[in-house]
């Protein structure tokens, strides 16, 4: 089954507009087949999790604890969440003096949510992430180049070949599915990420910005189905 994760991020719409764009995938979903998911913020995970399926923009390796601010998987179970995205570029779990990738770190948080029948979808950089990532098995590996994020070219048409060299990669060392973000817009964004071997994408402004995310979850799904 293919998918297509909607990232609310913080976007002001995302809250406006929160419950009636689930609502609008939920739709989607039942007519196409096409698996599609929200991550919206945390305060609406509650909500929009009654309504479709969700998962929660992040998660911390840690358990239930004195841990001011940090979220667990423990919450994110109690919301109805399916779920969590990992490692997005805007949250990396990267540390602070380097900024290289913290995959001890990492590693410990995808199996605190295994350990809890939650699903993990992760995002990575480049290809030598995806390598050490598709070890870690998570539900999803998810390719997205940080300079292409929110932007105005698809990751499908800028990064062609390394599109298709990620997606072998995780089908050939992984039980994971790969998919594909950064920058998708359209149906034809869609459309060549499949043939390049994507099994989804992540988008995130082409739905939440839209006057008409209605219309615009319908494009992206089209070529899923």
């Amino acid at each position: 089954m293919k998918s297509i994760i909607i990232n609310y991020k913080a976007y002001k719409e995302g809250i406006d507009k929160g419950l009636s764009i689930a609502m609008a995938a939920n739709e989607a979903a039942e007519k196409t087949g096409v698996e599609i998911i929200t991550a919206p913020q945390f305060t609406l995970l509650k909500e929009i999790s009654k309504i479709t399926k969700t998962i929660a923009q992040g998660v911390e390796g840690v358990e239930p604890g004195p841990f001011t601010a940090h979220i667990t998987w423990y919450e994110i179970k109690k919301s109805g969440a399916a779920g969590t995205l990992i490692n997005h570029s805007e949250k990396r779990f990267a540390h602070s003096k380097s900024g290289q990738l913290d995959y001890s770190a990492l590693r410990k948080a995808i199996e605190l949510c295994k350990q809890n029948q939650l699903e993990t979808y992760v995002c990575v950089r480049n290809l030598q992430e995806a390598k050490k990532v598709t070890d870690m098995n998570p539900t999803a590996i998810a390719y997205e180049p940080p300079e292409l994020i929110s932007g105005n070219v698809s990751v499908s048409t800028a990064k062609t070949e390394i599109v298709k060299e990620f997606c072998e990669l995780v089908k050939s060392s992984s039980n994971s599915k790969p998919l594909i973000g950064a920058g998708i817009k359209t149906a034809e964004d869609v459309k060549s990420s499949v043939k390049l071997g994507s099994e989804g994408i992540l988008v995130a402004s082409g739905v939440i910005k839209t006057n008409n995310f209605k219309k615009a979850i319908n494009e992206l799904v089209k070529p899923l189905a």
